[in-house]
Formats: structure tokens, sequence, C-alpha cells
């Protein structure tokens, strides 16, 4: 059985494509061997050009290794990227890319934490927790787990078939809400997360990933709520 460490670039093809929202696929990617990562890690991907050129980035894998040869990772089309665009736009079944990883031990779950958990991810940031949701959803955990996902607009919410109808995961919407929506509108408050974090039982470990403004909001939010640092887990971008 070949390990592979973190370090150690291989190459990946493109197996499928799906589209999440006007500006976000999924991509699954055939690896040479089985793919082995925890709950909220990530991977490297990196871009070769003609000329020589390389460009890599971070980003969450859709879900926890579970030993198969698979790799699927959530990439949004960001303005003047250098590598999502590329991605988002070009990339097709069948194409090959370098991948490394996984990467990073502290935005992690897995199926022995006891204690229930929080989950709140803005736009992108909702990426890792689905990893941890699902990957709760997969075990055989009893603990409590709750998402409140923060999304622009209804087009823009990401995974729809797992969380649209789940009593397990709260969606609110930014802007543009449907007439006909049922979850909730506006930006996550301290009410809001007082309303869920009072449902469990104990004080919940939280996972909060998005840009950086909306992660120091909700980890205010959280403290205002008797949330504890050392159960606040963040992971940041932009």
């Amino acid at each position: 059985m070949h390990i592979t460490t973190n370090n150690e670039w291989f190459e990946a093809t493109v197996s499928a494509i799906n589209i999440e929202s006007p500006t976000v696929k999924t991509l699954t990617f055939t690896a040479p061997y089985p793919i082995h990562n925890k709950a909220g890690q990530h991977f490297e991907l990196r871009l070769t050009a003609e000329n020589g050129y390389q460009a890599a980035r971070l980003y969450s894998a859709v879900r926890a290794g579970s030993g198969e040869k698979t790799l699927q990772l959530t990439i949004m089309d960001t303005l003047n990227g250098e590598v999502s665009p590329y991605v988002t736009e070009s990339l097709r079944i069948g194409d090959k890319v370098e991948i490394r990883g996984p990467f990073g031990n502290f935005f992690v779950w897995t199926p022995d934490e006891k204690r229930p958990v929080l989950l709140i991810g803005g736009g992108s940031g909702v990426v890792p927790m689905h990893a941890i949701f699902s990957a709760h959803q997969d075990s055989a955990s009893t603990a409590k787990m709750h998402l409140l996902y923060s999304s622009r607009t209804f087009d823009d919410i990401l995974y729809k078939d797992e969380f649209l109808d789940n009593k397990d995961v709260t969606i609110t919407l930014t802007k543009d809400a449907p007439s006909d929506w049922q979850g909730k509108s506006g930006r996550i408050n301290q009410a809001m997360v007082e309303e869920i974090v009072t449902e469990f039982p104990e004080k919940p470990l939280c996972y909060v990933c998005g840009m950086t403004k909306f992660v120091d909001a909700m980890t205010e939010a959280l403290q205002a709520n008797g949330i504890t640092p050392d159960l606040i887990k963040t992971e940041r971008f932009g």
C-alpha cells in the first residue's frame, strides 16, 4: 500500500464536475492511491503553465477520506484568482492536476469527540463544515451537531440536496430571499446564535469558517453567549 506524505505531490485526474452555484463547482479527482484525511482538513492543488509557471492554492476537502482513490474539492471562482478561474472554467473531465496533502490538524473533527458541536460557516466557508457534518452523520456519534450557514442568496447555497431539508441545518440568506423562503434572513447575529446555543445540552465545541470579518463577528457572538475561547476553533480567508 502506498502511503503518501503531506509534501508529496501526486497526479490526480478530474473524474466528475458538479455545479453547486453560479460561481462554485465541486470537482471529483481520481488519485493513484487511497486518500486518507480527517474531516476539516485541506489539500493543495497546483497548476503548471506551458511556460513552466506554477500556481497553487489550498482547498478544503468536501468529505473525510474513506480510503477510496477519490478526492472532492469545492472551488469558488474568485475574481483575479490565479488558480480558481482556470479550475472552475477550463478544467474538463480527464484533465490532470497536481495535489498534495492533507494539511491541518487543528480544524478537524473525529467521531471520538463527545462534546456537542456547533458549526458556523459563511459563504464558501461552509465547505469544511460539510466535511465535518457529513462525517458526523456517517458515524455512530450520538453527540448533537448543528450547522448555522450564512449564504448570500438562495442560488449561492452549496450542497442544497443535503442541507435544505435537514433539521440540523439552519440557513440564513443575507440578500434577496425568495418570497417563499422558509429559512432565516439577514446576517448571523448574537440573537440567532443564542437561539441555537440554548438548544444544546451543554456549551458546544464551535467551528467557525469564512472571511476574516465574518469569523471575527461570529467569535464575538459566541463569546457573548458564554462560549469560552477554548471551545472556539476558527479558519479564515480573505
